[in-house]
Protein backbone atom coordinates (compact mmCIF):
# COMPACT_ATOMS: atom_id res chain seq x y z
CA UNK A 1 0.00 0.00 0.00
CA UNK A 2 1.12 2.95 -1.17
CA UNK A 3 2.33 5.12 1.93
CA UNK A 4 0.50 8.85 0.64
CA UNK A 5 -0.48 9.96 4.57
CA UNK A 6 2.87 9.61 6.17
CA UNK A 7 5.86 10.58 3.36
CA UNK A 8 6.36 14.16 5.27
CA UNK A 9 7.48 11.53 7.68
CA UNK A 10 8.97 9.24 6.19
CA UNK A 11 11.43 11.35 3.86
CA UNK A 12 14.61 13.49 5.18
CA UNK A 13 15.68 15.31 2.20
CA UNK A 14 19.31 15.26 1.73
CA UNK A 15 21.46 18.87 1.38
CA UNK A 16 21.76 18.54 -2.07
CA UNK A 17 19.34 20.12 -4.83
CA UNK A 18 20.05 17.59 -7.65
CA UNK A 19 22.56 14.68 -6.63
CA UNK A 20 24.39 14.58 -9.55
CA UNK A 21 26.64 11.67 -10.58
CA UNK A 22 29.59 12.02 -13.37
CA UNK A 23 28.57 10.43 -16.58
CA UNK A 24 24.62 10.71 -15.21
CA UNK A 25 22.05 13.48 -16.11
CA UNK A 26 20.30 13.27 -12.92
CA UNK A 27 16.25 14.34 -13.22
CA UNK A 28 15.06 13.76 -9.78
CA UNK A 29 15.66 14.89 -5.95
CA UNK A 30 17.50 12.55 -4.07
CA UNK A 31 15.82 11.30 -0.64
CA UNK A 32 16.78 9.39 2.64
CA UNK A 33 14.92 6.16 2.84
CA UNK A 34 12.71 5.99 5.96
CA UNK A 35 14.30 2.05 6.76
CA UNK A 36 17.06 0.82 8.51
CA UNK A 37 20.47 0.21 6.05
CA UNK A 38 23.77 -1.49 7.40
CA UNK A 39 25.84 -1.09 4.42
CA UNK A 40 28.51 1.70 4.66
CA UNK A 41 27.59 2.73 0.64
CA UNK A 42 24.66 2.34 -1.52
CA UNK A 43 23.05 4.01 -4.25
CA UNK A 44 19.18 3.54 -6.14
CA UNK A 45 18.57 4.35 -9.75
CA UNK A 46 15.44 4.40 -11.73
CA UNK A 47 15.58 2.63 -14.84
CA UNK A 48 12.79 4.33 -16.12
CA UNK A 49 14.58 7.55 -17.45
CA UNK A 50 17.31 7.81 -19.78
CA UNK A 51 19.06 9.88 -17.19
CA UNK A 52 19.11 7.13 -14.49
CA UNK A 53 17.58 9.83 -11.68
CA UNK A 54 19.80 8.80 -8.27
CA UNK A 55 16.69 9.12 -5.52
CA UNK A 56 18.73 6.93 -2.88
CA UNK A 57 22.15 7.36 -2.07
CA UNK A 58 24.64 6.95 0.61
CA UNK A 59 28.64 7.45 0.20
CA UNK A 60 28.40 6.96 -3.10
CA UNK A 61 32.08 8.33 -4.03
CA UNK A 62 33.81 6.48 -1.31
CA UNK A 63 36.19 3.97 -2.35
CA UNK A 64 35.17 0.55 -1.35
CA UNK A 65 36.52 -3.14 -2.20
CA UNK A 66 34.43 -4.26 -4.51
CA UNK A 67 35.34 -8.15 -4.11
CA UNK A 68 33.40 -10.25 -7.09
CA UNK A 69 31.21 -7.41 -8.20
CA UNK A 70 34.51 -7.01 -10.27
CA UNK A 71 33.73 -9.47 -12.44
CA UNK A 72 31.06 -7.85 -14.27
CA UNK A 73 33.95 -5.94 -15.89
CA UNK A 74 35.85 -9.41 -16.41
CA UNK A 75 32.16 -10.14 -18.14
CA UNK A 76 32.40 -6.77 -20.28
CA UNK A 77 35.72 -7.19 -21.46
CA UNK A 78 35.65 -10.47 -22.72
CA UNK A 79 32.21 -9.50 -24.61
CA UNK A 80 33.89 -6.36 -25.61
CA UNK A 81 36.60 -8.67 -27.32
CA UNK A 82 35.30 -11.58 -28.53
CA UNK A 83 32.26 -12.00 -30.86
CA UNK A 84 31.96 -15.67 -31.47
CA UNK A 85 31.53 -17.09 -27.47
CA UNK A 86 31.46 -20.66 -29.14
CA UNK A 87 35.09 -20.50 -29.22
CA UNK A 88 37.00 -22.99 -26.92
CA UNK A 89 40.08 -22.60 -24.96
CA UNK A 90 41.91 -24.79 -22.20
CA UNK A 91 42.62 -24.04 -18.38
CA UNK A 92 46.36 -23.69 -18.06
CA UNK A 93 48.29 -23.92 -15.28
CA UNK A 94 48.70 -20.45 -14.46
CA UNK A 95 45.31 -20.17 -14.36
CA UNK A 96 44.85 -22.79 -12.46
CA UNK A 97 47.62 -21.85 -9.95
CA UNK A 98 46.13 -18.05 -9.63
CA UNK A 99 43.38 -19.00 -6.84
CA UNK A 100 45.13 -21.92 -5.47
CA UNK A 101 45.41 -21.78 -2.00
CA UNK A 102 43.57 -18.54 -1.69
CA UNK A 103 39.92 -19.88 -0.64
CA UNK A 104 38.46 -17.67 -4.07
CA UNK A 105 35.13 -19.58 -5.00
CA UNK A 106 36.05 -21.84 -8.14
CA UNK A 107 34.25 -23.94 -10.95
CA UNK A 108 36.73 -26.75 -10.05
CA UNK A 109 38.16 -26.78 -13.23
CA UNK A 110 41.17 -28.89 -14.54
CA UNK A 111 44.23 -28.48 -16.10
CA UNK A 112 43.49 -29.11 -19.64
CA UNK A 113 39.83 -28.85 -19.51
CA UNK A 114 38.77 -27.47 -22.74
CA UNK A 115 35.55 -25.22 -22.53
CA UNK A 116 33.53 -22.39 -24.27
CA UNK A 117 33.79 -18.73 -24.00
CA UNK A 118 30.51 -18.69 -23.41
CA UNK A 119 30.70 -21.37 -20.75
CA UNK A 120 33.11 -19.81 -18.59
CA UNK A 121 31.30 -16.87 -18.70
CA UNK A 122 28.22 -18.18 -17.07
CA UNK A 123 30.50 -19.47 -14.55
CA UNK A 124 31.89 -16.54 -13.88
CA UNK A 125 29.02 -14.45 -13.51
CA UNK A 126 26.55 -17.18 -11.78
CA UNK A 127 28.36 -18.79 -9.50
CA UNK A 128 31.46 -16.18 -9.22
CA UNK A 129 34.38 -19.09 -10.33
CA UNK A 130 37.42 -17.51 -9.59
CA UNK A 131 39.39 -19.76 -11.44
CA UNK A 132 37.15 -19.55 -14.69
CA UNK A 133 37.95 -15.36 -14.74
CA UNK A 134 41.96 -16.03 -15.25
CA UNK A 135 41.42 -18.69 -18.21
CA UNK A 136 39.13 -15.74 -19.69
CA UNK A 137 41.78 -13.16 -19.41
CA UNK A 138 44.71 -15.74 -20.85
CA UNK A 139 42.41 -16.12 -24.00
CA UNK A 140 41.78 -12.47 -24.23
CA UNK A 141 44.99 -10.66 -23.41
CA UNK A 142 47.18 -13.92 -22.99
CA UNK A 143 47.99 -13.06 -19.82
CA UNK A 144 46.28 -11.79 -16.35
CA UNK A 145 48.66 -8.77 -16.28
CA UNK A 146 47.51 -7.71 -19.69
CA UNK A 147 43.55 -8.70 -19.08
CA UNK A 148 43.58 -6.03 -16.10
CA UNK A 149 44.96 -3.20 -18.19
CA UNK A 150 42.18 -3.98 -20.42
CA UNK A 151 39.48 -4.01 -17.69
CA UNK A 152 40.96 -0.54 -16.25
CA UNK A 153 41.32 1.26 -19.56
CA UNK A 154 37.41 0.29 -20.05
CA UNK A 155 36.34 1.64 -16.98
CA UNK A 156 38.20 4.84 -17.68
CA UNK A 157 36.65 5.26 -21.00
CA UNK A 158 32.99 5.34 -18.68
CA UNK A 159 34.53 8.00 -16.81
CA UNK A 160 35.55 5.83 -13.66
CA UNK A 161 37.66 8.12 -11.83
CA UNK A 162 38.15 6.06 -8.66
CA UNK A 163 38.17 2.50 -9.61
CA UNK A 164 41.50 0.50 -10.05
CA UNK A 165 42.08 -3.12 -10.55
CA UNK A 166 44.58 -5.49 -9.76
CA UNK A 167 43.10 -9.61 -10.62
CA UNK A 168 39.96 -10.11 -13.19
CA UNK A 169 38.30 -11.96 -9.91
CA UNK A 170 37.69 -9.58 -7.21
CA UNK A 171 39.65 -11.09 -4.15
CA UNK A 172 41.37 -8.69 -2.09
CA UNK A 173 44.14 -6.22 -2.58
CA UNK A 174 44.75 -2.58 -1.45
CA UNK A 175 45.09 -1.40 -5.17
CA UNK A 176 41.80 -2.58 -5.64
CA UNK A 177 38.83 -0.50 -5.46
CA UNK A 178 35.47 1.00 -6.73
CA UNK A 179 32.78 3.06 -5.85
CA UNK A 180 29.26 2.85 -5.66
CA UNK A 181 28.66 5.49 -8.13
CA UNK A 182 31.47 4.23 -10.48
CA UNK A 183 30.05 0.43 -10.48
CA UNK A 184 26.52 1.92 -10.70
CA UNK A 185 27.88 3.38 -13.88
CA UNK A 186 29.76 0.55 -15.32
CA UNK A 187 26.38 -1.95 -14.87
CA UNK A 188 24.04 0.63 -16.41
CA UNK A 189 26.88 0.17 -19.38
CA UNK A 190 26.96 -3.40 -18.78
CA UNK A 191 22.96 -3.99 -19.11
CA UNK A 192 22.96 -2.39 -22.24
CA UNK A 193 24.84 -5.84 -23.45
CA UNK A 194 22.18 -8.40 -24.38
CA UNK A 195 24.59 -10.86 -23.70
CA UNK A 196 25.48 -9.57 -20.73
CA UNK A 197 22.18 -8.82 -19.38
CA UNK A 198 21.11 -13.07 -19.84
CA UNK A 199 23.98 -14.32 -18.13
CA UNK A 200 23.75 -12.31 -15.46
CA UNK A 201 20.15 -12.70 -15.15
CA UNK A 202 20.61 -16.31 -15.33
CA UNK A 203 19.38 -18.16 -11.95
CA UNK A 204 21.13 -21.53 -12.77
CA UNK A 205 23.53 -23.17 -14.99
CA UNK A 206 24.43 -26.85 -15.60
CA UNK A 207 28.02 -27.53 -16.50
CA UNK A 208 28.46 -31.04 -16.69
CA UNK A 209 27.03 -32.78 -13.87
CA UNK A 210 26.89 -29.98 -11.67
CA UNK A 211 24.40 -27.25 -11.52
CA UNK A 212 24.94 -23.66 -10.25
CA UNK A 213 22.76 -21.66 -8.59
CA UNK A 214 23.25 -17.33 -8.92
CA UNK A 215 24.95 -16.19 -5.83
CA UNK A 216 22.46 -13.37 -5.77
CA UNK A 217 19.90 -15.15 -2.78
CA UNK A 218 17.28 -12.84 -3.32
CA UNK A 219 16.42 -15.05 -6.42
CA UNK A 220 16.21 -18.28 -4.21
CA UNK A 221 12.78 -18.90 -3.23
CA UNK A 222 14.80 -21.17 -0.75
CA UNK A 223 15.86 -18.60 1.25
CA UNK A 224 13.34 -17.19 2.87
CA UNK A 225 15.34 -14.26 4.52
CA UNK A 226 16.31 -13.05 1.02
CA UNK A 227 14.04 -14.12 -1.62
CA UNK A 228 12.98 -10.99 -3.16
CA UNK A 229 10.09 -12.12 -5.99
CA UNK A 230 10.62 -8.68 -8.05
CA UNK A 231 14.36 -8.99 -8.31
CA UNK A 232 16.72 -10.21 -11.21
CA UNK A 233 20.42 -10.71 -11.23
CA UNK A 234 23.37 -8.78 -11.42
CA UNK A 235 26.26 -10.02 -9.18
CA UNK A 236 27.72 -10.67 -5.43
CA UNK A 237 30.50 -10.32 -3.98
CA UNK A 238 31.93 -10.70 -0.26
CA UNK A 239 35.41 -10.85 1.23
CA UNK A 240 36.43 -10.21 4.65
CA UNK A 241 37.61 -6.55 3.56
CA UNK A 242 34.91 -5.63 1.57
CA UNK A 243 31.90 -6.92 3.65
CA UNK A 244 29.14 -8.26 1.47
CA UNK A 245 28.12 -6.43 -1.57
CA UNK A 246 25.34 -6.84 -4.28
CA UNK A 247 24.26 -5.39 -7.73
CA UNK A 248 20.76 -6.22 -8.00
CA UNK A 249 18.01 -4.86 -10.20
CA UNK A 250 14.10 -5.29 -9.45
CA UNK A 251 10.40 -4.47 -11.44
CA UNK A 252 7.00 -3.57 -9.46
CA UNK A 253 3.86 -1.92 -11.22
CA UNK A 254 5.82 -0.66 -14.01
CA UNK A 255 8.58 0.56 -11.99
CA UNK A 256 12.42 -0.58 -12.17
CA UNK A 257 15.27 0.28 -9.97
CA UNK A 258 18.72 -0.63 -10.00
CA UNK A 259 20.52 -1.20 -6.84
CA UNK A 260 24.14 -1.12 -5.40
CA UNK A 261 24.69 -2.37 -2.27
CA UNK A 262 28.45 -2.38 -0.52
CA UNK A 263 30.39 -2.88 2.41
CA UNK A 264 27.20 -4.58 4.84
CA UNK A 265 27.52 -6.50 7.63
CA UNK A 266 26.39 -9.77 8.75
CA UNK A 267 23.73 -9.47 11.79
CA UNK A 268 21.16 -10.99 13.61
CA UNK A 269 18.57 -9.89 11.58
CA UNK A 270 15.50 -11.70 13.51
CA UNK A 271 17.25 -11.89 16.96
CA UNK A 272 16.81 -15.65 16.07
CA UNK A 273 20.61 -16.43 16.75
CA UNK A 274 21.36 -16.58 13.18
CA UNK A 275 23.17 -13.90 11.41
CA UNK A 276 22.21 -12.69 8.12
CA UNK A 277 24.08 -11.14 5.05
CA UNK A 278 22.25 -7.30 5.43
CA UNK A 279 23.66 -6.75 1.64
CA UNK A 280 20.73 -8.72 0.58
CA UNK A 281 18.52 -7.03 3.28
CA UNK A 282 19.33 -3.64 2.48
CA UNK A 283 18.46 -4.08 -1.41
CA UNK A 284 15.12 -5.49 -0.35
CA UNK A 285 14.52 -2.77 1.46
CA UNK A 286 15.32 -0.02 -0.71
CA UNK A 287 13.13 -1.45 -3.18
CA UNK A 288 10.49 -1.79 -0.98
CA UNK A 289 11.07 1.89 -0.09
CA UNK A 290 10.71 3.00 -3.39
CA UNK A 291 8.18 0.84 -4.57
CA UNK A 292 5.55 2.07 -1.80
CA UNK A 293 7.07 5.63 -1.47
CA UNK A 294 8.03 6.93 -4.88
CA UNK A 295 6.20 7.54 -8.17
CA UNK A 296 6.68 9.46 -11.10
CA UNK A 297 4.47 12.37 -11.45
CA UNK A 298 4.13 15.16 -14.55
CA UNK A 299 4.59 18.61 -12.13
CA UNK A 300 4.69 20.53 -15.63
CA UNK A 301 2.56 19.65 -18.91
CA UNK A 302 3.69 21.17 -22.21
CA UNK A 303 2.78 24.50 -22.84
CA UNK A 304 1.57 25.75 -19.45
CA UNK A 305 2.85 29.61 -19.11
CA UNK A 306 5.45 29.80 -16.80
CA UNK A 307 6.53 33.24 -16.78
CA UNK A 308 6.68 36.21 -18.99
CA UNK A 309 9.52 38.70 -20.36
CA UNK A 310 9.56 42.04 -22.04
CA UNK A 311 10.11 42.09 -25.66
CA UNK A 312 12.06 45.27 -27.68
CA UNK A 313 11.24 46.45 -30.53
CA UNK A 314 7.98 44.58 -30.60
CA UNK A 315 4.68 45.89 -33.12
CA UNK A 316 1.63 44.78 -31.26
CA UNK A 317 3.35 43.21 -27.81
CA UNK A 318 5.85 44.53 -25.41
CA UNK A 319 6.11 41.32 -23.31
CA UNK A 320 5.99 37.15 -24.61
CA UNK A 321 4.93 34.46 -22.30
CA UNK A 322 7.46 31.30 -21.43
CA UNK A 323 5.62 28.38 -21.70
CA UNK A 324 7.28 24.72 -20.90
CA UNK A 325 8.38 23.11 -24.05
CA UNK A 326 7.57 19.45 -22.90
CA UNK A 327 5.46 17.52 -20.19
CA UNK A 328 7.93 17.11 -17.10
CA UNK A 329 7.56 13.47 -15.22
CA UNK A 330 9.81 13.06 -12.26
CA UNK A 331 10.27 10.27 -9.12
CA UNK A 332 8.39 12.29 -6.52
CA UNK A 333 6.62 11.34 -2.81
CA UNK A 334 3.68 9.43 -3.68
CA UNK A 335 1.45 11.78 -1.52
CA UNK A 336 2.76 14.88 -3.36
CA UNK A 337 0.93 18.19 -2.98
CA UNK A 338 1.20 20.09 -6.57
CA UNK A 339 0.24 23.27 -4.78
CA UNK A 340 3.81 22.80 -2.61
CA UNK A 341 5.94 22.74 -6.05
CA UNK A 342 7.36 25.91 -7.34
CA UNK A 343 8.41 26.37 -10.64
CA UNK A 344 10.73 29.20 -11.02
CA UNK A 345 12.93 30.33 -14.36
CA UNK A 346 16.22 30.65 -14.14
CA UNK A 347 19.02 32.66 -16.15
CA UNK A 348 15.74 34.42 -18.02
CA UNK A 349 17.11 37.63 -20.47
CA UNK A 350 15.62 40.80 -19.39
CA UNK A 351 14.30 41.25 -22.55
CA UNK A 352 14.49 39.85 -25.82
CA UNK A 353 14.48 41.49 -29.00
CA UNK A 354 11.63 41.17 -31.70
CA UNK A 355 11.39 39.13 -33.76
CA UNK A 356 10.29 36.60 -31.65
CA UNK A 357 9.27 33.23 -33.01
CA UNK A 358 6.87 30.60 -31.33
CA UNK A 359 8.76 28.24 -29.83
CA UNK A 360 11.99 29.75 -29.39
CA UNK A 361 13.75 28.62 -26.61
CA UNK A 362 14.57 31.51 -23.73
CA UNK A 363 15.63 29.87 -20.65
CA UNK A 364 15.06 27.46 -18.51
CA UNK A 365 13.02 26.81 -15.44
CA UNK A 366 13.42 25.02 -12.44
CA UNK A 367 11.10 22.87 -10.70
CA UNK A 368 11.51 22.90 -6.55
CA UNK A 369 10.28 20.71 -3.50
CA UNK A 370 10.75 20.71 -0.14
CA UNK A 371 13.84 23.35 -1.41
CA UNK A 372 15.21 20.73 -3.59
CA UNK A 373 15.34 21.23 -7.51
CA UNK A 374 13.75 18.25 -9.04
CA UNK A 375 13.66 18.70 -12.45
CA UNK A 376 14.37 21.71 -15.24
CA UNK A 377 12.41 22.15 -18.56
CA UNK A 378 13.07 24.60 -21.24
CA UNK A 379 11.24 27.78 -21.80
CA UNK A 380 9.70 28.94 -25.17
CA UNK A 381 8.13 31.43 -26.43
CA UNK A 382 4.22 30.71 -26.29
CA UNK A 383 3.59 33.23 -29.17
CA UNK A 384 5.42 35.07 -32.28
CA UNK A 385 5.78 38.75 -31.37
CA UNK A 386 6.92 40.63 -34.63
CA UNK A 387 9.41 43.30 -35.14
CA UNK A 388 8.81 46.79 -35.38
CA UNK A 389 10.57 49.02 -37.58
CA UNK A 390 9.78 52.28 -36.21
CA UNK A 391 10.35 51.13 -32.85
CA UNK A 392 13.24 49.70 -33.99
CA UNK A 393 15.20 52.73 -34.97
CA UNK A 394 13.84 54.55 -32.31
CA UNK A 395 15.56 52.78 -30.06
CA UNK A 396 18.42 52.48 -32.13
CA UNK A 397 18.87 55.94 -32.09
CA UNK A 398 18.01 56.22 -28.16
CA UNK A 399 20.55 53.39 -28.08
CA UNK A 400 23.01 55.32 -29.67
CA UNK A 401 23.01 58.58 -28.14
CA UNK A 402 22.61 56.40 -24.47
CA UNK A 403 26.44 55.31 -25.06
CA UNK A 404 29.10 56.31 -22.75
CA UNK A 405 31.37 56.87 -25.59
CA UNK A 406 28.53 59.41 -27.75
CA UNK A 407 27.72 60.99 -24.43
CA UNK A 408 31.06 61.80 -23.94
CA UNK A 409 31.70 63.63 -26.99
CA UNK A 410 28.13 65.17 -27.13
CA UNK A 411 29.63 66.32 -23.10
CA UNK A 412 32.16 67.86 -24.64
CA UNK A 413 30.77 69.25 -27.91
CA UNK A 414 28.38 70.92 -25.25
CA UNK A 415 30.93 72.20 -23.26
CA UNK A 416 33.14 73.60 -26.21
CA UNK A 417 30.06 75.19 -27.12
CA UNK A 418 29.02 76.70 -23.62
CA UNK A 419 33.05 77.86 -23.64
CA UNK A 420 33.05 79.53 -26.74
CA UNK A 421 29.46 81.53 -25.88
CA UNK A 422 30.92 82.49 -22.91
CA UNK A 423 33.86 84.01 -24.72
CA UNK A 424 32.41 85.49 -26.97
CA UNK A 425 29.44 87.16 -24.64
CA UNK A 426 32.64 88.19 -22.48
CA UNK A 427 34.74 89.82 -25.34
CA UNK A 428 31.51 91.34 -26.52
CA UNK A 429 30.96 92.99 -23.46
CA UNK A 430 34.60 93.95 -23.50
CA UNK A 431 34.68 95.41 -26.54
CA UNK A 432 31.12 97.09 -26.01
CA UNK A 433 32.46 98.47 -22.79
CA UNK A 434 35.82 99.89 -24.38
CA UNK A 435 33.64 101.47 -26.91
CA UNK A 436 31.88 103.03 -23.89
CA UNK A 437 34.97 104.40 -22.58
CA UNK A 438 36.23 105.74 -25.60
CA UNK A 439 32.84 107.56 -26.08
CA UNK A 440 33.27 108.69 -22.66
CA UNK A 441 36.78 109.99 -23.14
CA UNK A 442 35.74 111.34 -26.46
CA UNK A 443 33.20 113.70 -25.34
CA UNK A 444 35.21 114.65 -22.14
CA UNK A 445 37.80 116.16 -24.54
CA UNK A 446 34.65 117.57 -26.43
CA UNK A 447 33.71 119.19 -22.96
CA UNK A 448 37.22 120.62 -21.88
CA UNK A 449 37.73 122.25 -25.60
CA UNK A 450 34.45 124.30 -24.95
CA UNK A 451 35.89 125.48 -21.61
CA UNK A 452 39.27 126.60 -23.28
CA UNK A 453 36.79 129.17 -25.78
CA UNK A 454 34.78 130.49 -23.25
CA UNK A 455 37.26 131.04 -20.84
CA UNK A 456 37.80 129.81 -17.26
CA UNK A 457 35.05 127.93 -15.81
CA UNK A 458 35.63 129.96 -12.79
CA UNK A 459 35.04 133.38 -13.64
CA UNK A 460 32.20 135.00 -13.55
CA UNK A 461 30.29 135.87 -16.50
CA UNK A 462 31.06 139.59 -17.87
CA UNK A 463 28.63 142.77 -16.19
CA UNK A 464 27.43 144.74 -18.78
CA UNK A 465 26.94 148.25 -18.15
Amino acid sequence: MKKTVSFFLSFVLLRSAVFCVPGFSASAAVYKPDRKLYSQAYMLLSLDDPSFPVVAEKNQDKRMYPASLTKIVTTMVVLNKVKDLSQKTKVSQSAYDAVLGTGAQTAGLKVGESLTIEQLLYLTMVHSACDACHVLAEFVSGSTDAFVAEMNSWVQSLGCKNTHFVNPDGLHDPNHYSTAADLAKITLKALQNDTFEKISTTVQYKYKNTTFTHTNLMLQSGYVSYYYEYASGIKTGSTEEAGYCVITKASKDGYNYLAVVLGAPVIDYNNDGYVEKCSFIDAASLFDWAFDSLKYTTLVSANDVIDEVPVENGKDADAVQLMAEKDVNTIVPAGLDKSAVIIRAVDKPESVQAPVEKGQKICKAEIVYADQVVATVQLVAANRVELSTFLKILNAVKAFFSLTVVRIVLGAAVLFVLVYLYLFIRNARLKKKRRAEKMRQYEEMQTSGNRDQDGPPDLPPPVHR
